[in-house]
């Protein structure tokens, strides 16, 4: 069965023959976007383009217009729920649409048109039913029955033989309406863009806008030639933009900048409180999205176009860029040739036994030089190895290792030393200034291949000078170059110092620490006074350990003559021991008494000696 629609709504037709916005340029960004710049003819009847609905949002936070006759821009476009907002307004549903006898049951009363075989009808439709069919194995057979204008019901079959024509021009309005809210609505991946203005006349307006894109990566190339390393940076990248690009001006871009995506196509509900029952729906989910921070920048391989902010830099490339939907492509961008950039590197405290082949890449551009993985080709020997350059902002440098040069043997021994310049006691305390030093010795087997240059980079320590002479300082080492006879040995020393300032207190100072810094001090005055203070300081431990000697002694007296007394009452006699016993009471008194002053006489020796030594440390004043 077919439906012939008797009027046609032509309002749109015209602008969606329209071409779409031609691209003349885009920008790729390490933002994960792309910043397309096209051409479009515009007029009475506007413009119309399709926007894919991943990207709608992008689209409608970043559309930009350039219209040379000033006009005032409008854009519309079916929403997110366009299509069930369509068919709220018509007499029938979606599922009508495609079904011819949904759509007479949906439409009761509706004037129509009927022909059949020769047989035409007009009248008002009144639904369908199932019939009998009359061919012997046939299924499914219907009749639409309509009421002539006479009142005559009349039943007719609904066949593929059978054409309807809605006579209401209300009604065919609403089928085509709905026809194109379904188009719409099932091409769920593109919305319909209209784009119209308040000026009528034809020309050319300029649009720009955002859309995802994936991240261009960049793919270095490196060669040896007689005038040093000639260095190519190729991009990769894809056109995932959805159009053809013929003729394109394409820019890469890195750099660091903030891409947000936030919802502006999707419905958003505001929650509101039913009056019956008292139930507050949910919150509908409204944040916006953070996108990840973005780097943006570009290079140009002839003459190039430079820009740089302070938030990205961009080169612009010369040669025009076809790229098809959905293709890769790999394009040289820029190139540079590195003077002696090609090092054999020996990096000092990390242990190895091979020095490495490097390249030593100084950015002389005013603007970021992208990250990217780089291959090395050897003049005459082939691929020399791989190696990560990382993003380069202005004037920076970068040493990247590619391979190791295992002809070449380096072995590295340490030895510390220490000096005291300067000791004096200041206030009862020893200020001392000490030259630690610390002697690197390299020892290097040449090659047996031939003669070598070996840059030898030893690391800088925090509060340490580097004496050796000849080397080049850099922000965190100091670069040596070592000319390397063929098989032989060379010893490379580097020598550090630090000069340190110790302060202690003298009465922190045991006898030990006192025999170590007067074999280190080489000034009389304070060793004689260290000397002084090392005599007292063992006078006090003496006396120290005298008093600790006569007091255990008393203790000891007394345990004797309490036992000596308890025996005594025990025996309660006159015998000749008990009267031994006695006597030996009386003596161990005047032994307490005697210990007790000699006791006396080391804690006085003691104070003299507390009060000498406090004399000697004030005598040490300035």
């Amino acid at each position: 069965m077919r439906v012939i629609i008797a009027s046609c709504v032509a309002t749109g037709m015209a602008a969606m023959a329209q071409a779409e916005p031609q691209i003349t340029a885009v920008t790729l960004s390490t933002a994960g976007l792309a910043l397309i710049s096209a051409t479009a003819p515009m007029d009475a009847d506007g413009l119309s383009m399709t926007v894919r609905r991943a990207d709608i949002d992008d689209f409608l936070k970043s559309l930009r217009l350039s219209d040379p006759a000033g006009g005032v821009p409008v854009l519309t476009m079916t929403g997110p729920g366009g299509l069930a907002d369509t068919f709220a307004a018509l007499p029938f549903g979606p599922e009508a649409v495609t079904d011819l006898r949904a759509l007479i049951d949906a439409m009761p009363g509706a004037p129509a048109q009927v022909e059949r075989r020769g047989t035409a009808l007009e009248g008002r439709i009144m639904g369908s039913r199932d019939v009998p069919c009359t061919i012997e194995g046939q299924a499914g057979c219907a009749a639409l029955t309509l009421r002539l204008a006479d009142g005559t019901l009349r039943q007719i079959a609904l066949d593929e033989a059978t054409s309807l024509r809605f006579a209401d021009a209300a009604d065919n309005a609403a089928l085509e309406r709905a026809l194109r809210a379904l188009r719409a609505g099932t091409s769920g991946q593109m919305v319909p863009l209209r784009l119209s203005g308040s000026i009528a006349e034809p020309r050319e307006i300029a649009l720009g806008w955002l859309q995802p894109a994936p991240v261009w990566k960049t793919a270095w190339r490196a060669e040896t030639t007689a005038q040093g390393v000639e260095l190519t940076g190729w991009a990769v990248l894809e056109n995932t933009t959805g159009q053809d690009w013929r003729d394109i001006e394409l820019t890469l871009a890195t750099g660091a900048v903030q891409a947000l995506q936030v919802q502006l196509y999707d419905r958003l509900e505001a929650p509101r409180k039913l009056a019956e029952p008292m139930i507050e729906p949910e919150m509908l989910a409204a944040a916006p999205m953070a996108r990840s921070a973005a780097f943006e920048a570009a290079f140009d391989i002839a003459t190039p176009q430079m820009e740089d902010t302070t938030s990205f830099s961009r080169f612009t490339l010369p040669q025009a860029v076809t790229l098809q939907a959905g293709e890769m492509i790999s394009l040289p961008f820029l190139r540079d040739t590195l003077r002696d950039a090609w090092l054999t590197v020996y990096r000092g405290g990390q242990g190895q036994m091979h020095p490495v082949h490097a390249i030593e890449i100084i950015n002389p551009l005013p603007l970021r030089l992208p990250a990217g993985v780089m291959t090395l080709y050897q003049d005459g020997h082939g691929h020399a190895g791989d190696a990560m350059i990382p993003e380069l902002p202005p004037n920076a440098r970068e040493m990247v290792e590619f391979a190791r040069d295992t002809a070449i043997r380096v072995r590295e021994h340490s030895e510390d030393a220490q000096t005291v310049l300067r000791a004096r006691v200041v206030d009862g305390v020893l200020l001392a200034q000490t030259r630690l030093e610390r002697r690197t010795s390299y020892r290097i087997e040449g090659a047996a291949d031939g003669p070598r240059v070996l840059t030898l980079a030893h690391p800088h320590r925090a509060g340490w000078q580097i004496e050796t002479e000849g080397g080049a300082d850099l922000l965190a080492e100091t670069r040596f170059a070592l000319m390397l006879e063929e098989g032989r040995i060379k010893t490379f020393p580097v020598l550090e110092t630090r000069i340190t300032e110790t302060r202690i207190a003298l009465l922190d100072l045991d006898d030990a620490a006192l025999d170590i810094w007067m074999q280190r001090i080489s000034d009389d005055d304070t060793i004689a006074l260290l000397a002084r203070l090392q005599e007292l300081r063992r006078a006090q431990s003496q006396t120290r350990r005298e008093i600790a000697r006569l007091q255990d002694q008393e203790a000891e007296l007394i345990a004797d003559q309490d036992r000596l007394a308890g025996l005594i009452v025990q025996l309660g006699d006159d015998s000749p021991a008990t009267a031994q016993r006695r006597a030996r009471v009386d003596a161990i008194d005047t032994q307490i008494e005697d210990n007790r002053a000699a006791r006396r006489e080391a804690s006085d020796q003691l104070d003299r000696l507390e009060d000498a030594l406090h004399d000697l440390i004030r005598s040490a004043a300035p």
